[in-house]
């Protein structure tokens, strides 16, 4: 099944999307997801490059809630920043996705009970508890909160700790677990091997380091 390349939270940069497209396809990542807030309701004029690059790479995506409030600023409006296929491009984009027995999201899985207030606020560890009690097995990647972490289930214990740049981490051993991958405007992203549930926090050059 191969390498999974895992991105967040690129906030309307649509060269640091390239970028880390291009850095994972290079690490043997033949699916990638995005975790959400590929665009910036701030700048919503750039929406439209970002969605055709992850369209036109394959890239997988939930929705996160900067891409929820261009829909919403959006919706029936004339003169509007984004193309009709855009608009339905990001409104139809799911809140959670599943493959291999892992969960994607923005922030928050409970979207069932949350509504779309599931796309924002942190992930503690009442909210990573709730999580493990659905999932005893199961990993969850989410981004929204710019730096990586895991929060796993040690017995009656739950564990946060922070993920560096370069470091490996094996999840056979911490499952259940959440993942928080980093923020692509950090120039952070992650690669996980699910044959052997090992995960790696990586950085990758911004496209701004090559103008300064």
């Amino acid at each position: 099944m191969g390498k999974v390349g895992i991105m967040a939270d690129s906030h309307g940069q649509p060269e640091t999307i390239a970028a880390a497209i291009a850095f994972l396809r290079g690490r043997d990542c033949h699916r990638i997801y995005h975790l959400g807030d590929i665009c910036d309701s701030s700048s919503p004029e750039t929406a439209e490059t970002c969605v055709h690059i992850l369209q036109e790479n394959g890239v997988l995506a939930v929705k996160g809630n900067n891409d929820h409030a261009i829909v919403v600023s959006q919706q029936g409006r004339s003169g509007a920043s984004i193309s009709q296929t855009t608009y339905d491009y990001l409104r139809g984009l799911p809140p959670v996705a599943e493959y291999r027995g892992a969960f994607f999201t923005h922030s928050r899985p409970f979207v069932r009970q949350l509504g779309l207030s599931s796309m924002i606020g942190e992930m503690g560890e009442d909210e990573a508890g709730r999580f493990f009690e659905i999932s005893q097995r199961g990993i969850l990647f989410r981004g929204h909160g710019h730096s990586p972490a895991i929060i796993w289930q040690d017995g009656n214990r739950i564990v946060s700790h922070i993920i560096t740049q370069g470091q490996k981490i094996d999840l056979s051993q911490r499952l259940p677990c959440v993942v928080t991958c980093g923020a692509l405007t950090d120039g952070l992203c992650m690669v996980w091997q699910p044959e052997n549930q090992q995960i790696t926090c990586l950085y990758f050059p911004l496209p701004s380091e090559f103008h300064t």
